[in-house]
């Protein structure tokens, strides 16, 4: 079964031009042709069987992508050559395929070419018509909601296998690893998935990011998450706050114990001051939740946050929340949902 897409690709590609698989349409009609064949080695087989010729299928894209870049000494020659990695994308998210560590190998071949995973992200955000300046038009999936399921698929994979990549950390100023739920998108800005979801004011994808462990304070060079929504909502002089803004805001505070208040070096209470004075609107309207800039933070939250990081560094989110030996109304607590 191996044999036969080895060949599959060999010829499909010998008689290609490069250029071949740049439209969507091309790398659809590549899709349709490579599932019929996976269809056809399996046909009369048993479930086991699918998962196998999937799981070769999606090998072998791998492995012409290395066998292309070793010929040009190690260099990826695009074009074609690299689309092959988004044809096993899409198929693998078909099948849906099981075997995390091939799925891994696929998500590391593509980042040692691209250093970013753009293409898989910004379907999902921006939908599958985003303008092509900001590579959403790249996306092989049908529309925004298929696009975000299928992140949700690689992102749950990318946990099960503790993925991480070397990206630069500007906490450290050094090349740091990082986990492929928070590796930046080069088209916006080289910032976290999360902080555009939070720019395009999108809660629900911020909610499915913030679940599977996506860091609430990205370190991408950026000012915080909050803070940027707080700049924005104190622009709404006539205090009627868009409620995607405002959802985005709760979801990031039930993963922060405290918002640290800026305006560093001055004193706390200058600090103090100066908050309560840029932000007395949002205050008084309690957008911004008073014992959470200077009250004491109750313990519920400390014990929910400090469980989700423990479980963030460790790649458990969401899964490991349902591992946690505490009632199921905690647990919902833990993951967000309550």
């Amino acid at each position: 079964m191996e044999y036969v897409f080895d060949v599959f690709f060999e010829e499909s590609f010998l008689v290609m031009e490069r250029s071949g698989l740049q439209s969507r349409c091309s790398r659809r009609n590549v899709i349709d042709h490579l599932n019929s064949v996976i269809s056809g080695c399996i046909q009369g087989r048993e479930t086991a069987s699918v998962q196998l010729a999937v799981g070769l299928a999606v090998k072998s894209a791998i492995d012409y992508h290395r066998k292309m870049k070793s010929d040009n000494f190690k260099i990826c020659m695009m074009g074609k050559f690299h689309n092959v990695l988004y044809i096993a994308v899409r198929v693998a998210w078909d099948w849906s395929l099981e075997d995390s560590e091939i799925i891994k190998s696929l998500l590391e071949e593509i980042y040692m070419c691209e250093k970013t995973f753009e293409r898989i992200f910004l379907g999902a955000l921006f939908g599958s018509n985003a303008p092509h300046f900001i590579a959403g038009w790249k996306s092989d999936f049908i529309d925004q909601d298929e696009n975000l399921r299928a992140l949700v698929f690689f992102l749950h994979h990318a946990g099960k296998t503790r993925l991480s990549f070397p990206s630069y950390s500007y906490a450290y100023h050094d090349i740091r690893q990082t986990k492929f739920i928070d590796i930046p998108i080069e088209s916006c800005g080289k910032a976290a998935p999360l902080r555009v979801a939070v720019q395009a004011s999108a809660p629900d994808i911020l909610m499915i990011l913030l679940r599977h462990g996506a860091n609430p304070d990205p370190d991408d060079g950026g000012a915080s998450p909050i803070l940027s929504i707080l700049e924005k909502l104190s622009d709404y002089e006539s205090r009627a706050y868009p409620y995607q803004l405002v959802s985005c805001l709760g979801l990031l505070l039930r993963c922060t114990i405290m918002i640290e208040l800026p305006y560093k070096p001055h004193l706390f209470h200058v600090r103090k001051e100066m908050f309560e004075i840029k932000y007395a609107a949002l205050l008084a309207d309690q957008i911004i939740p008073r014992d959470q800039v200077f009250g004491v933070p109750t313990l519920k939250r400390i014990c929910r946050c400090h469980v989700r990081n423990q479980l963030r560094k460790n790649c458990q989110l969401p899964r490991g929340v349902n591992k946690l030996p505490v009632p199921r109304k905690i647990m919902k607590y833990i993951d967000l949902l309550d």
